[in-house]
């Protein structure tokens, strides 16, 4: 004799999939189930038939009778599908829709290689650094990690730096900036790199300001700032460095720290969207002249600047 019990967990689980997915009719949720459950396991219980139209025509069909399916196998299923639509109905919620977080998503899960490419494309010192293999190993935003984005901590994440981050927050506080993305990249002779990147769809999220009130972070910022500054050979005022292009400006800063103070080879990833049609389509031509100026302002040059060949900009069309 069956288990009485399989009723209420069988229900329960039904129950748990419906409320997760309100707009579904009851039946139409029993077929979807069915259909899953063939489809997960080799096209069990698939059958097909012919029905005859209203020229009294035979067509084909095809259909799924689970009949002979065993409760228990059928719970087992049912748990697996909850723990699955969770995970699926969790990443939708996180998974952005527009933007340049929409697009950095699309293009490093979907479309790697493209982008890969791109990247190495662009920079003749990365392609030199890397071993036969040509390896970038993508490590954020991931579908399966719910496209989480990383601060200071992505240096915990990779085991030959672990312990690093407190040498990290020496030069930068350790609310350091949220990269889009980052990757890891293997070089020659077992040497270990980064990738970190800053992805834009449209000109207006290049202009940013600082926004540290502590005033021992504001210090050491501004220290470190000075000292990027000064190694990139840039004359430019700091309130330009500060106030008008923040955002690049820390990342730049990371730039420096990273290679220069710690000693890991690092490029910085400026990956501006074309014809972003989610939001506000910018084209290559606007992309190059915004660039040329922001370079300008801070006074960015290939001169006296041994961190010039580890800015790496690239311009993935969204079509």
């Amino acid at each position: 004799m069956r288990k009485v019990e399989r009723i209420f967990s069988i229900n329960s689980l039904v129950k748990e999939l419906w409320e997760s997915q309100p707009d579904m009719r009851f039946l139409q949720l029993l077929d979807w189930i069915e259909s899953e459950y063939s489809k997960q396991n080799g096209g069990f219980g698939q059958g097909n038939l012919f029905k005859r139209d209203s020229y009294q025509a035979e067509e084909p069909f095809s259909y799924i009778d689970l009949f002979y399916l065993e409760d228990e196998l059928l719970e087992q299923f049912l748990l697996q599908l909850v723990k699955d639509t969770e995970t699926r109905l969790r990443l939708e919620k996180v998974q952005a829709e527009k933007g340049s977080k929409h697009w950095i998503q699309q293009f490093v899960n979907n479309r790697q290689g493209e982008l890969n490419h791109l990247i190495l494309m662009s920079s003749p010192s990365l392609l030199t650094f890397l071993a036969k293999e040509r390896s970038i190993q993508w490590k954020s935003p991931l579908r399966e990690t719910g496209y989480q984005e990383y601060r200071n901590e992505f240096l915990e994440l990779e085991s030959v730096r672990r312990g690093r981050r407190i040498e990290l927050e020496k030069y930068w506080p350790r609310m350091g900036p949220q990269w889009d993305g980052y990757a890891t990249v293997a070089g020659k002779d077992g040497q270990k790199g980064f990738l970190l990147v800053e992805a834009k769809a449209h000109l207006k999220e290049m202009t940013s300001s600082i926004r540290a009130k502590d005033l021992d972070s504001r210090f050491l910022i501004e220290s470190t700032m000075k000292e990027t500054m000064e190694a990139m050979g840039s004359r430019a005022p700091m309130e330009v460095w500060l106030n008008r292009y923040y955002q690049l400006a820390n990342r730049l800063a990371f730039l420096y720290i990273l290679n220069e103070k710690m000693g890991i080879p690092t490029w910085l990833v400026l990956v501006n969207f074309l014809e972003d049609d989610t939001h506000i389509p910018t084209g290559s031509v606007e992309w190059v002249e915004h660039y040329q100026e922001v370079f300008s302002e801070m006074d960015i040059t290939s001169e006296s600047n041994p961190l010039f060949d580890k800015i790496v900009t690239v311009y993935p069309s969204c079509n």
